[in-house]
């Protein structure tokens, strides 16, 4: 039988667990906004990411946050997002290396 402590203790491991799965859900949407869901692009100037590898993936991800790739304004294409212009620099520059390799893995696995 658990304890106060141990619930206390329990909670406390599980609930950042949860918000980082929210966080991922969040950076993968707004991916999926340019990119197609799963990451599957139907539009010719929008690559699709799915099945990419993760060290291709996070390259990219890297090459756009030091502006070794030509980030072109775009907008974004699916869902129900406002279509504010926005470039893949700043997508990228706003990602922690934790988040970048969370996106490049689930990407990868599509």
């Amino acid at each position: 039988m658990l304890n106060f402590a141990g619930v206390v203790l329990a909670f406390g491991l599980v609930l950042p667990a949860v918000v980082a799965a929210e966080a991922a859900q969040d950076m993968i949407a707004e991916c999926e906004a340019c990119h197609g869901p799963g990451g599957v692009s139907t539009v010719a100037d929008t690559p699709s990411l799915a099945g990419d590898g993760v060290a291709y993936l996070r390259k990219l991800l890297d090459e756009f946050t030091f502006y070794e790739r030509h980030c072109t304004l775009t907008s974004y294409r699916y869902g129900d997002r406002p279509k504010t212009p926005t470039n893949m620099c700043n997508v990228a520059n706003s990602l922690s290396d934790e988040e970048k390799q969370a996106v490049a893995e689930y990407f990868a696995n599509q």
